[in-house]
């Protein structure tokens, strides 16, 4: 419902100074989502997307996920897939070109430079490598389940990792909207549709 009335405003206000937004993700084999440092969604099953609504502070807020691939090394795949949807109508997936950075390293658990946070230095993360866009390749069998949730805009995204998706198994990603934050702001609301839906 509130997707629906953040994409319904977006119609009427493209141009504006964004003030509320919502990210999609899905992760192959489990994520988890920070906006402006803080953790507001997890999840471990790819065809059930989290969807985390949030406000924005002067337009900018910073998106950080972690993904990690169960399988090790060439054994599986990983895969990330995201889109945000701004109130003043903009859509940003996950797509070539887009701004989304990211970076391979170690498990969540050992890293601890602030990666999440939204005055971290990101410049020198790489681009993301782009796969299949959303309902098709490795993925696609998934994407009735997933457009359970994703419909609302219908996604667009293109699944993505950092680098070959069959090497690192714990991949970093990052967006900011508008200008980067030097503070962390204030003011956040957070529903995770996709652990909603599964206990239905």
């Amino acid at each position: 419902m509130r997707r629906a009335v953040l994409c319904a405003l977006g119609m009427l206000s493209v141009g504006l100074l964004a003030q509320a937004a919502v990210v999609r993700v899905s992760g192959d084999n489990e994520w988890q989502v920070f906006v402006n440092g803080e953790l507001l969604a997890q999840g471990n099953d790819w065809q059930r997307p989290t969807v985390t609504e949030f406000e924005l502070k002067n337009g900018s807020a910073v998106i950080a996920v972690y993904v990690h691939d169960f399988e090790p090394g060439a054994a599986g795949v990983g895969g990330f897939l995201a889109d945000i949807i701004l109130d003043n109508g903009e859509y940003l997936p996950t797509e070539p070109g887009s701004a989304w950075v990211c970076d391979a390293g170690e498990p969540i658990a050992n890293r601890n430079d602030g990666w999440e946070q939204p005055n971290f230095d990101d410049s020198g993360w790489g681009e993301l490598q782009y796969y299949e866009q959303f309902g098709g390749g490795v993925w696609g069998f998934g994407a009735a389940t997933m457009r359970q949730v994703l419909h609302d805009p219908d996604c667009t995204a293109f699944w993505a990792w950092c680098g070959p998706n069959n090497e690192a198994d714990d991949v970093y990603f990052r967006y900011t909207i508008g200008k980067p934050l030097a503070v962390e702001p204030t003011g956040k609301l957070a529903t995770a549709w996709g652990a909603l839906k599964s206990r239905r």
